[in-house]
């Protein structure tokens, strides 16, 4: 008995997965709460500050308008998921969804990558959505980036080749101009601006054209 107890094999209880999958994820989160499911952990957001709720009304609100008025597609967020697998569902700050992939749409989330998807940093997510999420944005197929830094007032924009990341252009006035959101520019100043600018005023100048078209 005490050899079979030392030499006889034994069958280890299978370790419970501890990650969370999306319907977990999706149960445990109010709608009044704003995380991520990042490799099958849920990452709360901190409450957000003043200065990234300005970026992302305006910011969003420019977005949206000149989306709607150019019939473009939809931009939403930021309680709405992507879900890409049953353990990555991040919920990005903007997103931006071609009119020809609205049917992948659900109820609460989008089923895939969005075409654009905007990040505003706060002072705990920097990793996040400079590392973590760039990656996973990469390896899913987002199509276009944007990072946008009002604490350390930059901005950067990234088109994905193949799976990476390549940087998009600011001209030499402070100039970008969007490749998946058609015929979308702005002035980067105008993102880090002592006061907020009249954002009505800024989505009709955009609407306008192109500087450097005329």
């Amino acid at each position: 008995m005490i050899n079979e107890l030392l030499t006889k094999p034994i069958v280890r209880q299978k370790l419970p997965d501890e990650r969370f999958t999306y319907n977990e994820f999706c149960a445990r989160i109010k709608e009044t709460e704003k995380a991520d499911l990042i490799h099958g952990e849920i990452i709360m957001s901190s409450p957000a500050t003043i200065e990234h709720e300005i970026s992302f009304f305006s910011l969003g609100a420019i977005l949206y308008f000149y989306v709607n008025r150019r019939q473009l597609g939809l931009v939403i967020g930021s309680r709405a998921a992507m879900k890409f697998s049953d353990y990555e569902a991040p919920e990005p700050d903007i997103m931006f969804i071609q009119k020809d992939r609205l049917h992948l749409l659900g109820k609460t989330e989008i089923f895939g990558p969005a075409d654009l998807v905007v990040e505003i940093v706060s002072p705990g997510s920097r990793r996040l959505d400079f590392v973590e999420k760039k990656e996973i944005y990469a390896h899913y197929g987002v199509k276009e980036y944007w990072l946008i830094d009002r604490f350390r007032q930059q901005a950067f924009f990234w088109k994905n080749v193949n799976g990476v990341w390549q940087d998009l252009p600011v001209d030499e006035h402070g100039i970008f101009r969007s490749e998946v959101v058609a015929g979308f520019w702005l002035r980067v100043d105008w993102l880090f601006a002592t006061e907020p600018l009249d954002a009505l005023a800024i989505l009709e100048t955009i609407l306008a054209g192109d500087p450097d078209a005329k």
